[in-house]
């Protein structure tokens, strides 16, 4: 087996301009290097009531492993764009090929946070573009990447927003088990926000 090829990621400003620096991935998270990365939600709505895929991440990622994460997203790769970059998730992750006029850009966020994972200091400073998917999806025709993802599944909106409130109470309670497997690594914020949009839009 071929080893596996260094991630080398552009870093940014707080607006996600990119600055011309490279730097390899591990040390980006490391030293908490502000990077790029693009998060692509897929919703919808059925029975009067918003419904979202997410993608259960493999045990062997090297932060949040087994938790539930957002639809799809990855980090800005040397030579992109969050555009380009959310187009390339979405069909390396879950073989979806998705036209320009079919994801839509909803807003831009900073995030940042520090975890340990394997007992080594993880930091996620990032600009995020976060974009919304706009066309029916059957997962039972997505092949997802399995060396990133075990698996796939679509749950209420609502009930995943219940449970990230009730993390976030945990965690500032001083939780260390809260990213154990089978949570979920999504931002409140970024979750609450785009279902307020998803909301008001008719698709």
């Amino acid at each position: 087996m071929s080893e596996k090829q260094v991630e080398m990621f552009p870093l940014c400003d707080d607006e996600g301009n990119f600055t011309g620096v490279l730097k390899e991935r591990s040390a980006v998270h490391r030293d908490g290097d502000l990077h790029g990365g693009s998060h692509i939600w897929i919703m919808e709505k059925r029975d009067g009531r918003i419904r979202v895929l997410l993608q259960k991440r493999s045990d062997d990622k090297d932060s949040f492993p087994g938790c539930y994460d957002c639809s799809s997203a990855g980090h800005v790769d040397a030579g992109e764009t969050f555009f380009s970059t959310a187009i390339r998730e979405l069909f390396e992750e879950l073989s979806i090929e998705a036209r320009e006029d079919e994801l839509e850009f909803l807003f831009k966020q900073r995030v940042a946070a520090e975890n340990i994972f394997y007992g080594e200091r993880f930091i996620n400073n990032e600009v995020n573009f976060v974009y919304l998917l706009k066309k029916p999806v059957d997962i039972e025709k997505l092949t997802f990447q399995k060396e990133e993802i075990q698996g796939l599944c679509w749950k209420d909106a609502d009930e995943i927003l219940e449970v990230l409130k009730r993390q976030d109470a945990r965690e500032a309670a001083g939780d260390k088990d809260v990213y154990a497997p089978g949570s979920f690594c999504i931002w409140t914020k970024e979750f609450e926000k785009v279902l307020g949009i998803v909301r008001s839009m008719t698709f």
